[in-house]
């Protein structure tokens, strides 16, 4: 075999999030750039520049950062019982067990 060329990799990770539920990939760069955007709205605030603006600006990065980890541990949280549902219905299906497996809802 080859080894994967940047553009491969780069085309497989486009891929990747356009797929349903792809751009759960992206939130640890998201949550970088909303934390630096808080860096520099709170460095704005503290200078004096346009001070009520950069303290709405900062209490709603805030806000979207603690919105991004509810998220996140909600996402985390589904996919284990996903992966907890399909190991059960795979291991109750090789007894030879009638089950029926809940619908996906995403």
């Amino acid at each position: 075999g080859r080894a994967p060329t940047p553009k491969r990799h780069m085309s497989g990770f486009v891929a990747n999030l356009l797929q349903p539920g792809g751009g759960v990939a992206l939130i640890p760069f998201i949550r970088y750039v909303i934390f630096a955007l808080l860096c520099l709205t709170l460095t704005g605030f503290g200078l004096g520049v346009a001070r009520i603006h950069m303290a709405i600006l900062s209490f709603l990065c805030g806000g979207l950062l603690i919105s991004l980890s509810v998220f996140q541990a909600e996402w985390d949280r589904l996919q284990r019982a996903r992966a907890g549902e399909k190991t059960t219905t795979t291991s109750s299906q090789g007894s030879g067990a009638a089950t029926k497996s809940a619908p996906k809802t995403d």
